[in-house]
């Protein structure tokens, strides 16, 4: 085991020396957020899917898979028709625009009144929430990699997991989340193909595994039921739409093509990541195996190839695990940064923006880790749908509004159509009604939107 270990962290901390290497050649703030709006296609890919492709993606859909069957695979179709979605419509838009954060597009978009700073920070709010729980959740995957090959107990391997993640975006931010991110998605993909072919090798081909596990509910995408299933889906698209760090990727891109070729990248990339990990979860709950869900990829490596080699795999889905983590925390930073604080404190000390964004990513990587200890064990995607949905509740259609149709929706109209979809949701889940609380949320904020068109663009009152 002492070869699975050297391989596995001297990989680690080749990633995060990298990171910290790139990192200090930026030139400031703006480097520091955005790259200095460098990055072409392969760099916004890298971007996108070095946040959304993570913990959720790798050891969540494993352990899904193993617990449920192929439900697991919501998570990366759901993000890569959200990604396709981007790339028809949004990508170009949005980079065109020059802005950097969701909530200031928002606030120009529904300006003119105080409505739009009140729909800006109402998108912030649920956006910074919704990535939060999103960022536990890849502490939850960390601790399941780690405590499944090392004897720590949980608040040790929240440490390791929080100083590695601290040590990929240290210096670098959105420059080095770029490069490494693109680094990243490539490890991945040679690491899941091999582990899928390790599965296939040990008797885990498709006959062997169908007729051993039967189709309903392990082959089922919609085995948990048709409304559960499409609420997932319905939570990645919102989600992907509304989330800061990936309309981040697009602001970081050097024109409005390498943005589209990005988000198309991504689309294609993301589903067959799902599957092959799927695939793994189901062929070692085929093969009789019992064993701690969240742990099944761990044990799945550390029994399926010789030390070295093992390690080295292991250490590339942490590297996945922890960039995903450091992307969404960049990206909730900068969210809170630019919208949250107020702008005369942010005025004050403009020479300190890189400085009060860092001491963001600090705070947020130590509750996050605070949260994944406490909920160590628990089912990753579940966080992760959640997380997804509540991002994009109220904030789904004023922004696709804002992008497709400027001037369509009246600002007061469009902080209804946003304070409404957020609270449906939340009382929806706190009364503890059937069906994903996502739906009443939608509706809630659709329903607002058909009547400020109805209605035209009389202003409620305020």
């Amino acid at each position: 085991m002492l070869l699975f270990y050297i391989s596995a962290f001297a990989l680690l901390a080749l990633f995060v020396g990298t990171g910290i290497v790139i990192g200090s050649r930026g030139a400031g703030k703006k480097d520091y957020s955005l790259g200095g709006r460098k990055a072409g296609a392969a760099g916004v890919t890298g971007i996108l899917l070095g946040a959304l492709v993570g913990g959720a993606s790798t050891v969540g859909t494993v352990q899904m898979a193993y617990t449920y069957g192929m439900t697991a695979w919501w998570f990366t179709l759901g993000g890569g028709i959200g990604c396709l979605l981007l790339g028809l419509r949004f990508a170009v838009p949005l980079r065109s625009s020059e802005i950097t954060t969701i909530a200031d597009y928002l606030e120009r978009s529904y300006g003119g009144s105080r409505c739009g700073s009140a729909i800006a920070f109402t998108a912030t709010i649920s956006s910074s929430i919704g990535t939060f729980i999103s960022i536990c959740a890849q502490f939850l995957a960390c601790l399941a990699l780690i405590r499944g090959v090392l004897p720590l107990p949980a608040w040790s391997a929240a440490i390791v997991a929080a100083l590695s993640i601290w040590g990929f975006i240290a210096a670098g931010g959105m420059k080095s989340f770029s490069t490494l991110g693109t680094a990243k998605i490539f490890i991945l993909y040679i690491v899941l193909v091999i582990c899928a072919g390790a599965a296939y090798y040990h008797g885990g081909s498709f006959a062997a595994t169908a007729k051993t596990l039967g189709f309903h509910p392990w082959f089922n995408l919609f085995g948990r039921g048709f409304f559960p299933e499409l609420g997932y889906l319905a939570s990645m698209i919102v989600g992907v739409f509304t989330t800061q760090i990936y309309i981040q990727s697009f602001a970081a891109a050097k024109d409005a093509a390498a943005a589209r070729t990005g988000a198309f990248a991504s689309a294609v990339l993301m589903p067959p990541m799902g599957l092959l990990g799927a695939w793994i979860g189901l062929s070692v709950r085929a093969s009789g195996v019992e064993i701690a869900p969240d742990r099944v990829l761990s044990w799945f490596i550390m029994e399926s190839f010789p030390p070295l080699f093992g390690g080295l795999i292991w250490g590339g889905v942490l590297i996945t695990v922890v960039g995903c983590a450091a992307g969404l925390i960049l990206g909730i930073a900068t969210n809170i940064t630019k919208n949250f604080i107020p702008k005369k404190i942010m005025e004050r000390y403009a020479s300190k923006d890189s400085a009060i964004q860092q001491g963001l990513v600090i705070l947020m990587i130590i509750l996050a880790a605070l949260s994944g200890v406490g909920g160590a064990g628990s089912m990753i995607l579940e966080w992760s749908f959640v997380s997804m949905g509540l991002r994009g509740a109220g904030t789904f259609f004023p922004f696709v509004l804002a992008v497709l149709k400027p001037g369509f929706l009246s600002p007061p109209w469009a902080l209804a159509s946003s304070i409404g979809g957020l609270v449906g949701m939340l009382l929806w889940a706190a009364a503890g009604l059937p069906q994903d609380p996502l739906f009443a949320g939608l509706a809630v904020s659709a329903l607002c939107v058909a009547a400020g068109v109805a209605l035209g663009k009389r202003n409620l009152p305020l």
